[in-house]
């Protein structure tokens, strides 16, 4: 890729392209899977593959988009802020899981970090509920305000969003096997679930998760 055709690029990210911000996730998958194995530590890589902590922080950052400082960071930069928090996140969930599976539901609608507030955290929270909402067979009878509004949001979206989030979010698969499936591309997908995590975002804010 040209020198021009990389500042383009990383222009019509602060411009808040969500397309291009996927394609420069996709041209620097090797570096970004890099660093988020260095911040990594090895009990969490034994429970969970660096490909799927790099494609949380892709999606993490396609939602939080709107709302990036990329007037004071470099999309790289941003990129590693988004997943120090995402690594973090994945670690509470992993193994503080251990210690609370009696209350598994009550936990995975909290908000999934602490201290102050942050993109990340609130994408995490709203993952955790969306992935719950879809997994749990508790989650068909649950009195749950917030559950069931889940799943009435994810019913007002369409067939192919609603086919996407349950590719990603009840089965895990990968971005790249999504898109295979669907018959679209990586970048499309990522826009895709990254667009209908901010309806199901906007649907629930009067419910969302607070930090109380």
């Amino acid at each position: 890729m040209s020198e021009g055709s990389d500042c383009e690029l990383i222009d019509r990210i602060k411009n808040k392209d969500e397309a291009a911000l996927a394609t420069y996730i996709q041209q620097n998958h090797g570096q970004l899977s890099g660093f988020v194995r260095s911040i990594t530590g090895e009990h969490l890589l034994a429970m969970v593959e660096v490909d799927d902590l790099v494609q949380d922080v892709a999606t993490a950052a396609l939602t939080s988009l709107a709302t990036a400082p990329l007037d004071q960071y470099s999309p790289m930069d941003w990129l590693q802020q988004v997943a120090r928090r995402r690594v973090v996140d994945a670690h509470r969930f992993h193994f503080d899981a251990q210690r609370r599976d009696a209350n598994r539901q009550q936990s995975l609608n909290a908000p999934a970090g602490g201290g102050g507030s942050s993109g990340g955290d609130s994408s995490a929270a709203l993952e955790q509920l969306l992935s719950a909402s879809m997994t749990s067979p508790s989650a068909v009878f649950s009195r749950d305000v917030r559950m069931m509004r889940m799943q009435e949001a994810v019913g007002s979206l369409t067939a192919e969003q609603q086919q996407a989030i349950q590719m990603r979010y009840a089965e895990g698969m990968p971005t790249k096997q999504i898109a295979e499936k669907l018959g679209k591309t990586d970048v499309a997908i990522r826009v895709l679930l990254s667009r209908s995590m901010r309806q199901l975002e906007k649907v629930l804010e009067d419910v969302r998760p607070t930090r109380g």
